[in-house]
């Protein structure tokens, strides 16, 4: 695969803010952010390679890596002239983000990490959680497979966003969610393998925010308290709700952000 401007879609003006989605239903997770920002702030939706394709029913590529991911979102950049942004990212989205800052710190102004997938740091500090690890094989076994609707309540479960996998297809969402199962197939070892050292996250002077949800299970919280202890600028945002927090507290958090971009002006 070669790299390429990712689809984007920008509303508004101001100073760029770049919104970078989980790993399952894509850049329509941030439209309702979107919308808002854009009275302030020109705000910047991308699609991942991963969501585009996956959210079309393409089965995981093996030549797909992070790397890949990280020089899309550059091109990105450097197609809408946008020198250095705000990043905000969700889950997988929270991690691409991450790895982009740490590649390319002179091109991002703060971070705004919503429970990134941050299992390298854990891994490296040596406190990974099994429950982690568990979700990690699940996705590896989709890995460039068709991905089924059982395999999708599956990973619904393991996220904590269905208390069961018969919940997890009785939610009002299933449908939505369902159509965009393949992209599960993308989160293969090369696309979430980052050589970044501990002590290149103690070398990363930028205003972060982590933000994790009080009813979040703790697996998918331990990123953001490691990345608290090792980042030299961060704060930590608690919201009501679970992984998708900064969509079930939108307001609390719209606010949180705004005063965190705002401050590094």
């Amino acid at each position: 695969m070669e790299p390429r401007v990712l689809t984007h879609a920008v509303a508004g003006d101001g100073e760029p803010v770049v919104l970078l989605p989980g790993g399952l239903t894509g850049w329509g997770s941030w439209l309702p952010h979107a919308e808002r920002l854009a009275a302030r702030w020109r705000a910047i939706r991308v699609q991942p390679v991963h969501n585009e394709l996956g959210s079309a029913g393409h089965p995981g590529d093996p030549a797909y890596t992070a790397a890949l991911e990280r020089a899309c979102l550059r091109m990105t950049l450097d197609a809408l002239a946008v020198g250095a942004a705000h990043m905000a990212g969700w889950s997988a989205g929270a991690t691409a983000a991450l790895d982009f800052a740490l590649a390319h710190p002179e091109r991002v102004r703060t971070l705004v990490l919503i429970e990134p997938g941050a299992d390298w740091v854990l891994e490296r500090l040596g406190e990974r959680d099994p429950a982690a690890g568990r979700l990690e094989a699940l996705l590896r076994a989709m890995a460039g497979r068709p991905v089924s609707e059982g395999d999708l309540a599956d990973v619904l479960v393991a996220l904590g966003l269905a208390p069961s996998a018969a919940e997890a297809r009785a939610d009002p969402d299933w449908e939505r969610l369902a159509a965009h199962r393949a992209a599960l197939s993308w989160h293969t070892e090369a696309a979430e393998r980052f050589d970044w050292a501990l002590a290149d996250l103690g070398r990363l002077d930028l205003p972060v925010l982590l933000v994790k949800g009080a009813g979040s299970d703790a697996w998918l919280t331990r990123p953001v308290d490691a990345l608290a202890r090792l980042l030299p600028r961060a704060s930590v945002l608690e919201l009501p709700g679970g992984h998708a927090c900064h969509i079930e507290s939108i307001d609390i958090f719209l606010d949180a952000m705004g005063t965190h971009m705002r401050a590094s002006a």
